[in-house]
């Protein structure tokens, strides 16, 4: 039975406890620990009767901007944060390209954490100019990649695979429609979180996130 994760899901994910009592009946006071609330899991899932099988960033072959093939193997067992932008975009990307900076300073002391930005404009956004962009913004890239694809690949990637808008459309601005949020993805390659990349409440609270998660779910 497949299910569809709607913004009606996160007020009843958010509500429910997954921590209880330990308690025998009840009758015995009850337990004031604070209640565990794990993040939510975001898209389509199946349901099998028994497990829930989330929804999973699927397979991908793409380029960095230092020119090496970028498969999802490369963040397989790692938390990273995804964006999609493109170099020329004269609207939200300056934007959401100083909070990712900003969100690699903070969390500067998590060895695992990798973030990916995708541009949606390959065209113009070629290895070379994204090389450009990053000296430009003296932008730290070992744990950051610029990625490249064709774009058509790239957008059913988006759209299919991060649950976000990423398409032409020449009534935007700069002549791209994508999405403004931030994607966190866990280890297995779940969607745990999606952040307003252009606001920094939003960014502290997926910094904060990123920390609950290893607390809570890798702590071992």
């Amino acid at each position: 039975m497949k299910t569809i994760f709607s913004v009606t899901n996160l007020f009843i994910l958010f509500s429910a406890s997954f921590l209880t009592s330990c308690s025998g009946t009840s009758n015995e006071t009850e337990t004031t620990e604070e209640k565990i609330i794990p993040l939510p899991y975001f898209g389509q899932h199946d349901f099998d009767g028994t497990d829930t099988i989330y929804h999973t960033v699927p397979s991908y072959s793409l380029l960095a901007h230092d020119s090496s093939e970028f498969t999802n193997e490369r963040v397989a067992g790692k938390i990273h944060v995804v964006n999609f932008f493109f170099t020329s975009c004269p609207s939200i990307c300056p934007a959401m390209i100083e909070q990712m900076k900003r969100l690699q300073g903070m969390t500067s002391n998590i060895e695992e954490i990798q973030f990916l930005s995708h541009t949606v404009d390959p065209k113009r956004d070629t290895i070379p100019k994204l090389q450009a962009y990053i000296a430009e913004r003296n932008l730290d890239t070992h744990n950051w990649f610029f990625l490249y694809g064709e774009k058509e690949y790239v957008y059913e990637l988006g759209m299919d695979g991060y649950i976000l808008n990423a398409m032409e459309d020449e009534k935007a601005e700069g002549g791209f429609l994508h999405s403004e949020h931030f994607v966190l993805v866990d280890r297995e390659g779940h969607i745990r979180g999606l952040y307003v990349g252009t606001e920094t409440d939003q960014v502290d609270q997926l910094e904060k996130d990123i920390r609950k998660l290893l607390k809570e779910e890798y702590a071992n």
